[in-house]
């Protein structure tokens, strides 16, 4: 076993373990890992598919050597259920907030670990990177993830995994070198397939989805208005979801 191999396991295996230490089972699956080079040609690419003010690995870390991207699938339970309620779901919201919440302790437990190995680290939040202003996001999970190859871009704009797309994603760049997934997952969208589904257009509420475009600020307004109603009616303080485009999705859930 090469000695980045080792390295790439224990990685691997504090995401695992600190999210274990969450003990939702009930809401999470076990997390899928890979890494991609901070020096992949597509993170400069980003910047003419997404906008200039995506920044590259080099820009948030210096000595930025490798990217890590993950991966934590929802149950079952919480991946169906967007498609059974007329607005927000309380157990997709929950899922979303509880997940957000702990990925800063699975960021910390890999960045304290290299860290004492002796490399750099910049772990990045796992949502509201962006301006609520303009809705532009300075990092991409799902942009990092494909190209980790941990999945592929179906047409709702979700990264389909080897597990579904219902889930949520996070990142922790580092100066340590490991090594870079090769084999990115086959496509398993059946619209990219063979163009036999897009339940995605037609189940969202806004109309924000097409082929060709994505009417984000028709969709964050309706995030907005979902975390209304279920802050004023639940526990929940972070509650801006929707998940329909997601759950209505033949490969939202993959066991």
């Amino acid at each position: 076993m090469r000695a980045n191999d080792i390295l790439e396991n224990s990685i691997e295996q504090k995401i695992i373990d600190s999210l274990n230490e969450l003990n939702r089972p009930d809401l999470f699956r076990s997390p899928v890992v890979a890494f991609s080079s901070a020096e992949d040609e597509r993170y400069s690419k980003l910047k003419e598919i997404i906008g200039d003010w995506h920044l590259n690995p080099t820009e948030l870390l210096p000595d930025a050597k490798s990217v890590i991207s993950y991966f934590v699938p929802f149950t079952k339970e919480v991946a169906m259920e967007p498609n059974t309620v007329e607005h927000g779901s309380f157990l997709w919201s929950e899922a979303y907030q509880e997940i957000n919440r702990h990925f800063d302790k699975m960021n910390q437990a890999v960045a304290d670990y290299l860290t004492m190995l002796g490399y750099s680290t910049k772990t990045i939040q796992a949502t509201h990177t962006y301006d609520p202003k303009d809705l532009k996001s300075m990092w991409s999970h799902r942009s990092a993830a494909a190209i980790a190859g941990l999945g592929a871009f179906g047409l709702n704009r979700l990264l389909i995994t080897e597990k579904g797309s219902a889930g949520r994603f996070c990142t922790v760049i580092t100066s340590a070198p490991l090594q870079a997934n090769s084999k990115p997952l086959d496509n398993k969208c059946l619209y990219v397939k063979n163009g036999s589904c897009s339940l995605c257009l037609k189940i969202c509420p806004v109309q924000a989805l097409e082929t060709e475009s994505f009417k984000k600020f028709d969709c964050q307004d309706e995030l907005n208005k979902n975390e209304s109603l279920m802050t004023a009616s639940t526990p929940l303080e972070i509650a801006d979801t929707c998940g329909k485009c997601i759950s209505v999705c033949p490969v939202a859930y993959i066991e």
